[in-house]
């Protein structure tokens, strides 16, 4: 999942494809906007770092570009999606940005 500050939003699948063009979309732009804001909100709370990892099995890294350079933090999807980490605010905040390029992408827009 990527998302920028000027609305560019993309979904890119480990396999192969996914769905870009989600600026041209106002759900998907306040869907990105929302997890940016997130993010955001979330920054004092991440570490820098100089590598991107994929995340285990079970897992989810969220990396934010900055001015100071990359942060990154990450926790158990398990924990994320049942509200027990504190990064469960922008976890959820990105499910609904990618339930938004989903739903573009399943209606051919």
């Amino acid at each position: 999942m990527f998302a920028l500050s000027d609305g560019t939003t993309s979904l890119y699948f480990s396999g192969g494809g996914g769905v870009i063009g989600g600026h041209a979309h106002e759900s998907v732009r306040q869907a990105s906007g929302a997890f940016i804001k997130a993010g955001n909100d979330f920054l004092q709370h991440l570490k820098p770092c100089e590598s991107y990892p994929l995340p285990a099995i079970g897992q989810a890294n969220f990396y934010a570009l900055t001015d100071a350079g990359i942060l990154t933090a990450g926790a158990i999807e398990d924990d994320l999606g049942h509200a027990r980490s504190f990064l469960s605010p922008l976890f959820y905040a990105g499910q609904e940005m990618i339930t938004q390029l989903r739903l573009i992408s399943q209606n051919g827009d």
